[in-house]
């Protein structure tokens, strides 16, 4: 795992945003640079991107960091399907607007491109924050009004270390056969990426058809997993042990990642405290006393960071690498 790819959209946003009260910067005029550059990186080296793009924990809530960041995960998803073989569209209007259009010839997937903090206090996100299909429903309405064109569903990525432990509204929601939306994490799209010379684009998006394929509405996980592992086998000519290695080892890489992130937080804590225990030195008292304020202090200024390590230790984790 290369760290220049773990954090190759944080080094471009730090640059720009050594701290949030700098002046905001045009948000696309950075987009039409890193999409110009982004073409650069070779595909082993994008599904690194890919795989372990997650907003920076100490990133300001919606502040300027945070959103350029998102709308960089929004290019690396197109960017995605463009190596694929297909095309994309950013929208500039937000309200209203998927995340991404994802083209091929006259067909479009419109596209929700989710990331998250990996301190952020749930194992997953709400199921109303993940996905409304009343929103997605517009989308579509919204795009083939706009033009002769075909929109066949949508599609959520996110990552898999946020996804729900059981059966969920989610999965009843994604597959629903009136508005067919597939959820896929960032390394099936790395697994995809990897054999896209084994299969053709316009097979891949038969996986929006649920009536031929048989999908049947459901809450349940496994149900919902057995579908996309089963699909996405027979296009690559995968077997399902092939398939678990894959996973297992892109597991593994994005743990790497995860540890990489929270090693930021932890050097962030630790030099609270160093900072704490030279302010301490001013006093002459007992080594118990120094222990105690030190640690209270601690716990006021860093309550966030450490909740955000609690976090990231108790939820993200990968049953195959323990």
């Amino acid at each position: 795992m290369n760290l220049k790819n773990v954090f190759y959209f944080k080094q471009i946003v730090d640059e720009l945003y050594p701290d949030e009260d700098r002046p905001s910067v045009d948000t696309q005029t950075v987009v039409e640079s890193v999409r110009h550059n982004i073409k650069d990186l070779s595909d082993n080296d994008f599904s690194e991107v890919l795989i372990s793009c997650f907003i920076p924990d100490l990133y300001s809530g919606m502040g300027k960091c945070e959103k350029l960041y998102t709308k960089l995960s929004e290019l690396m998803v197109g960017e995605w399907w463009r190596r694929m073989g297909g095309d994309y569209r950013l929208p500039t209007k937000k309200s209203g607007t998927e995340d991404v259009e994802l083209k091929l010839g006259d067909i479009s997937i419109v596209c929700d491109a989710k990331i998250f903090r990996l301190g952020r206090s749930q194992k997953a996100p709400n199921v109303k924050d993940f996905l409304k299909l009343a929103s997605v429903v517009l989308w579509i309405k919204n795009l083939e009004e706009s033009g002769e064109k075909q929109v066949i569903g949508g599609l959520v990525t996110y990552s898999s270390l946020h996804e729900w432990e059981s059966d969920s509204e989610v999965y009843e929601e994604c597959t629903n056969h009136d508005t067919p939306v597939v959820m896929l994490p960032y390394e099936v799209m790395a697994l995809l990426l990897k054999y896209k010379a084994s299969f053709a684009l316009s097979d891949f998006i038969r996986l929006w058809n649920y009536s031929d394929n048989h999908v049947k509405t459901s809450r349940n996980k496994d149900n919902y997993w057995k579908y996309i592992r089963s699909f996405i086998c027979g296009i690559l000519s995968l077997s399902e042990k092939q398939y678990d290695k894959e996973m297992k080892e892109y597991h593994k890489q994005i743990l790497l990642a995860v540890a990489e992130y929270r090693r930021i937080v932890q050097e962030t804590v630790d030099s609270v405290i160093e900072q704490v225990k030279k302010d301490l030195d001013r006093f002459d008292d007992i080594d118990e006393m120094k222990s105690y304020v030190a640690k209270e202090i601690v716990k006021r200024d860093n309550a966030t960071a450490l909740d955000y390590l609690k976090h990231i230790d108790d939820f993200r984790h990968y049953k195959d690498q323990e």
